[in-house]
């Protein structure tokens, strides 16, 4: 009786030993649910920001390269929010063709690539670091999202 007693208190110890590291391995490999969270913000913030950016390229396409001119703020059916403070994305035409979209990133995307960058060219147009950062666009242009 007291091997089987010895051999279940050890095997009970490897048991809890191996889940403990289990979930150890799965943080490290997908992070926090926090940090999850904030990966999941920063999509959606880059999201938002081709939405934008490809609204402006659809109504380019509609009026006309003669007619479309880019406005000088956003009216108010453009103003998309951040997914986490409320507050409104950045605006700022550059020229007449060209402008900017700005957000404040909680993550460096290099650290979690959005996809992968070998079968997705696209993807690395939306990497961005940790902070204020800025998307330039050409209205001209298509922005696909990458991811």
């Amino acid at each position: 009786m007291a091997d089987n007693q010895v051999f279940d208190r050890a095997f009970a110890g490897v048991a809890t030993a191996a889940v403990v590291a289990a979930i150890a391995a799965g943080f490290w490999v997908l992070g926090t649910p926090g940090q999850q969270r904030q990966i999941a913000a920063d999509r959606q913030r880059v999201q938002d920001i081709v939405a934008i950016a490809q609204e402006f390229h659809n109504r380019y396409l509609n009026d006309g390269a003669d007619k479309f001119r880019l406005p000088s703020a956003l009216d108010e059916a453009q103003v998309r929010n951040d997914p986490m403070t409320g507050q409104p994305y950045e605006y700022e035409r550059l020229s007449d063709r060209t402008f900017e979209l700005c957000a404040t990133f909680d993550t460096d995307s290099s650290t979690h690539r959005l996809s992968d960058q070998g079968s997705n060219p696209d993807a690395e147009r939306w990497q961005h670091p940790a902070g204020h950062y800025c998307f330039e666009f050409d209205v001209t242009l298509f922005p696909a999202l990458g991811y």
